[in-house]
């Protein structure tokens, strides 16, 4: 493979940055949070960097997964059990604020749940004869809460408070996701984060070494940190350089 270099002029200050001036497009959407710390840092691995520093929020909105399942002997009558259903979802939801329902888009985007877009989360069950409608209910998370606890009981009760009629089931796996609404506003907080700690690290060291960042151009990452907040991180990497080095050689590594 072809290897290119550049070279990185170190300069008086403290920080000297690798990073175009990239502007990151602000999406509103609302993103279900499913990717683990493993998954994270096996990402970070791809792009050369790790994880080392954090920045930790409170998320949005606690979710709790519910299957409706109908085996009713025709589809058009699974159907429109599964309709009518769904309409009692809608109609408990409407007389509680506190609640609200979700389907997932592309594996992750959060879309509110209606009659006319039920339809998408509807599959085959894994029985012959059978119709699955997949939903989310969900709930805003309080800053004073501490745990999920509190909050996955009272999506719980709100499920079981849907009356089951004809050859319909409900049930729910009793695990909580976490959802984030536009998780591309924190990147800022994350390269200052990042920043501020390197030139902590370069303070002490004293005037006589600066630090060359790389990969602060990199799209920012999220995962769940315990039960209610999220970690959000860049795969960034520094190296610390005494500032009589007038230049060194870095190969350049495009991304695939």
């Amino acid at each position: 493979m072809q290897r290119t270099f550049i070279t990185l002029l170190a300069t008086g200050l403290s920080l000297t940055f690798l990073a175009p001036d990239i502007a990151y497009a602000q999406d509103q959407d609302e993103v279900i949070v499913t990717g683990s710390r493993m998954t994270r840092a096996s990402k970070f691995e791809e792009k050369g960097g790790a994880p080392g520093v954090n920045l930790i929020k409170r998320g949005d909105f606690l979710l709790l997964g519910v299957t409706i399942e109908s085996d009713a002997r025709e589809s058009t009558d699974r159907m429109s059990e599964l309709s009518e259903t769904i309409d009692a979802f809608l109609s408990a939801a409407e007389d509680d604020p506190t609640i609200e329902l979700s389907i997932i888009e592309s594996g992750t985007t959060v879309r509110r749940l209606t009659q006319a877009n039920y339809i998408q989360g509807v599959s085959y069950g894994g029985r012959p004869d059978t119709s699955v409608a997949r939903m989310r209910v969900k709930t805003a998370i309080p800053d004073q809460v501490e745990n999920s606890a509190e909050l996955a009981t009272k999506l719980s009760r709100f499920v079981d408070g849907i009356k089951e009629t004809g050859r319909i089931s409900i049930s729910t796996n009793g695990e909580t996701s976490v959802s984030v609404v536009d998780p591309y506003q924190y990147r800022d907080e994350v390269v200052a984060k990042i920043v501020g700690e390197i030139n902590d690290i370069t303070d002490a060291l004293g005037p006589e070494y600066v630090a060359i960042i790389k990969g602060l151009d990199r799209q920012v990452y999220w995962d769940r940190q315990g039960d209610i907040d999220l970690a959000f991180s860049l795969p960034y990497t520094y190296e610390i350089i005494p500032n009589t080095l007038h230049s060194i050689d870095q190969p350049i590594v495009p991304d695939y």
